[in-house]
């Protein structure tokens, strides 16, 4: 919350609302689990394409086997 400071030391809130929006949680198992749910969303984006191998190193070493050395 921001507070101007007028020369008089009067003090105006700015920005401070009165609506009860929902509290977020911030420990650091909150933040690993939204982490974790946003992995989850795209984990295997690739796993049902069958022009490129599954195992991605394999998939690498064929990427790279392009490159001119």
């Amino acid at each position: 919350m921001a507070i101007l400071k007028h020369s008089l030391d009067d003090h105006h809130v700015l920005g401070a609302t009165t609506t009860d929006a929902p509290v977020v949680e911030d420990t650091i198992e909150a933040r690993r689990a939204r982490r974790m749910a946003a992995l989850k969303k795209v984990a295997g984006i690739w796993s049902q394409r069958p022009d490129i191998p599954a195992d991605g190193l394999e998939y690498q070493r064929e990427l790279r086997s392009e490159w001119r050395a």
